[in-house]
């Protein structure tokens, strides 16, 4: 009889930058305990693919793992499958990188495993037509997909149980639909469900069941540690496998290509898995989907809707974050900067080697997790956005070694940095980096100090989630624990009490430098509540620039707003001037801010101009506020008078020193967002707010200016 063919990929990744102990228990409870029983079971043939960040954490903490795997691959029970090294999402980077992330795992799992991969894990299933051609030239020939893919481009059903080939410009590649229904019953249904899924393979001509995802979801997913080992649903179901191997066989991807042909050629639209595409939208956006998906299901023939029902692509996250969105930016100017690099330095064996350096860093910041966010923490993680960024500024250090920069003296180049349309000023130094925007109230939104390799900004705006939604009925109707592990699309719990009070948004993205003026009678409080009733064009509206500035290293900018005061208008100007200097192992920035007034305002008021700082840990004793003598944690929140205000962080080795003239206070207060992860919902802090006060008082009074004076030194 013709058997019915499960082939199953099960996929391992965990971030560059992700913390020791994570990675840890995510071996000991599921990479280890997963392979180990697959061993017990040698009918049984599968697929695994890792991440080369997982590879690296592995062969420098469990190098014995590489023998257990090994040996399975030698006895070709485990295929092991390819992918970009670091696990980019591939369609969001240069096709130059992309062919060098994928020969850089397959090189490491030919030296490591001795098999050089055939197939090829796409990072999130993020796909788009024009990925064929690279993955081709990469020396890929398959993939597998979500069924989302297939059935979205016409296929039917019945026509997933094999596999197609697409193309792109004439570099074929061999498609493979992975099937939802066997990823929403396995682990979490009996085994015997998933059989009766595969049973339906015998009434087909084509009878190949795909299964791909994750290898946590056998272990590290809450409560399915317990469920898959102490509980033996993974050997139940591969005894159950095994069981039924009268007319079903288990079955790797190449085995199954080298003898069927596809079933013809398909064309599949840019897509993802279901939920990552409802992930993409806005929050509206994504609730008027959900509404649509489960009006659907209330029909009697739903399933034709839902299959052309489809959220946003992921390149949405760009546009919806622009934290996510200057990484991108900068990883992009990076990775054109190596390939200048490369065609400039000829033989040169040193700056072959820098950039050879450098080009690892940029692959390394090319990791995925920190660019979007769904379910998981994503680029709510600073700890993620962290390591990103940490590689990109070693790999700009890398290449600064490579030019000559005038001593003392910024870079200032003018252009569309973040592809929003508008002018964006950059300023370059091998001591420092620097993104000021115009048209954002002539903020800043990156600060990198190259010698501690650090983001000194690093925050997130707080945004509306639509995940938001359910925790406010979580926090008001209660939860229904329910049997058995759940998928963590289906977990609602929160990881800290009454955490929907922190369910507050800003008006502006968090960056540095932003001006405020506000009535004199507000406190600390307003600041943190987002209550400074702040004129709104002087602290978001467009500030124009000098294209002449009066001195080398500076950025000049002015803005012209008008006061409501006792029912008149008060027009005045205001100006703010960026002065960079490069000092030994440091780098001192001076902003000069001033009001000016055509006639004596009658009223006091207050300026503030806002800094933003995250350094990830805000009660750790190593990182903290100090003034008069007095340290704070940064979780901190109040008013600070004093001369200067000093931030440090001692782990990463860096002092923010700042000082007022006239002499300002200091309002402080933790930025929180509230998001999901594997656990639920939790708090996160993204850095602190601190706002240097000056009351312009007593009125009436017509020009006023001040300057704040960052000093940020190396311990």
């Amino acid at each position: 009889m013709k058997r019915v063919m499960l082939a199953m990929i099960v996929h391992a990744h965990q971030p560059v930058g992700n913390f020791d102990h994570v990675v840890e228990e995510a071996y000991r409870k599921s990479y280890l305990p997963f392979v180990r029983k697959l061993a017990q079971h040698p009918k049984i043939r599968l697929s695994l693919h890792f991440s080369g960040s997982l590879l690296e954490w592995i062969e420098s903490r469990h190098a014995e793992y590489f023998d257990e795997v090994g040996r399975l691959v030698n006895v070709r029970q485990v295929e092991m499958v390819g992918g970009g090294y670091y696990e980019p999402i591939l369609t969001a980077i240069p096709d130059r990188d992309k062919i060098t992330q994928l020969r850089k795992l397959s090189e490491f799992l030919r030296r490591h495993l001795g098999s050089s991969p055939s197939g090829a894990w796409i990072t999130e299933r993020v796909w788009e037509p024009t990925l064929a051609r690279p993955l081709a030239e990469a020396g890929v020939e398959y993939a597998a997909l979500d069924d989302t893919h297939f059935l979205a481009a016409g296929l039917e059903a019945p026509d997933l149980h094999g596999d197609y080939v697409t193309e792109e410009a004439g570099h074929t590649l061999r498609l493979i639909p992975s099937l939802k229904s066997l990823r929403y019953t396995i682990p979490f249904r009996e085994p015997e469900e998933t059989l009766g899924i595969l049973r339906e393979g015998l009434n087909l001509q084509s009878r190949l069941f795909t299964f791909g995802d994750d290898c946590e979801k056998f272990g590290v997913w809450p409560g399915t540690y317990d469920h898959c080992y102490t509980n033996g649903w993974l050997e139940r179901f591969f005894r159950a496998l095994e069981n039924a191997g009268d007319w079903l066989e288990t079955t790797t991807p190449s085995a199954y290509l080298t003898a069927h042909e596809p079933l013809g050629r398909v064309y599949l639209p840019t897509a993802s898995y279901a939920e990552m595409m409802e992930w993409a939208l806005p929050p509206r956006a994504a609730r008027e989907l959900k509404a649509c998906l489960e009006e659907s299901e209330r029909l009697a023939d739903g399933e034709r809707f839902r299959r052309f029902l489809r959220g946003g692509i992921w390149r949405n996250f760009l546009a919806r974050y622009s934290e996510a969105n200057q990484m991108h930016k900068l990883m992009l100017q990076v990775s054109g900067k190596i390939e200048t690099a490369r065609q400039t330095a000829g033989d040169d064996a040193r700056a072959g080697t820098l950039l050879d350096q450098a080009e690892d860093r940029l692959l390394a910041s090319q990791c995925n997790d920190a660019y979007w966010h769904g379910v998981f923490g994503g680029l709510y993680a600073p700890h993620l956005r962290s390591a990103v960024l940490r590689n990109l500024i070693q790999a700009e250090s890398l290449l600064d070694k490579l030019e000559r920069a005038e001593a003392g003296r910024a870079r200032i180049t003018r252009k569309d940095f973040d592809a929003d349309g508008r002018e964006e000023i950059l300023a370059e130094h091998p001591c420092y980096a620097m993104t000021v925007h115009p048209a954002d109230g002539g903020t800043v939104s990156s600060m990198r100090f190259k010698p501690c390799d650090v983001e000194l900004i690093n925050s997130m705006m707080r945004r509306p989630e639509a995940y938001h939604d359910l925790l406010r009925q979580a926090a008001t109707s209660g939860q229904t624990a329910r049997e058995g592990p759940a998928s963590i699309h289906d977990i609602i719990q929160s990881k800290g009490p009454h955490l929907e009070a922190l369910l507050k948004y800003d008006r502006y993205p968090r960056r540095g430098f932003r001006t405020y003026v506000f009535p004199i009678n507000r406190a600390w409080q307003s600041f943190q509540d987002l209550e400074l009733a702040e004129i709104a064009e002087l602290a978001a509206g467009a500030w124009e620039t000098s294209t002449q500035p009066k001195e080398p290293s500076t950025i000049e900018l002015r803005s012209r707003a008008v006061l409501w005061i006792n029912g008149s208008d008060w027009p005045f100007e205001a100006r703010k001037s960026l002065s960079s200097q490069a000092l030994e192992g440091g780098w001192q920035l001076e902003c000069r801010s001033s009001m000016a007034m055509r006639s004596a305002c009658p009223a006091p008021l207050a300026l503030g101009l806002e800094l933003v700082f995250n350094l990830l840990a805000p009660n750790a004793p190593d990182r903290y506020f100090a003034a008069r003598g007095v340290r704070r944690p940064l979780a901190f929140k109040g008013e600070i008078e004093s001369d200067q205000l000093e931030i440090v962080d001692e782990w990463q080795k860096v002092r923010i020193t700042l000082a007022g003239q006239p002499r300002c206070r200091w309002w402080v207060t933790p930025i929180e967002t509230v998001s999901q992860s594997e656990g639920g919902f939790e708090s996160v802090y993204q850095g602190s707010a601190i706002l240097a006060v000056w009351k312009i008082d007593p009125a009436p009074w017509q020009n006023f200016a001040s300057s704040l004076r960052m000093e940020i030194a190396q311990l």
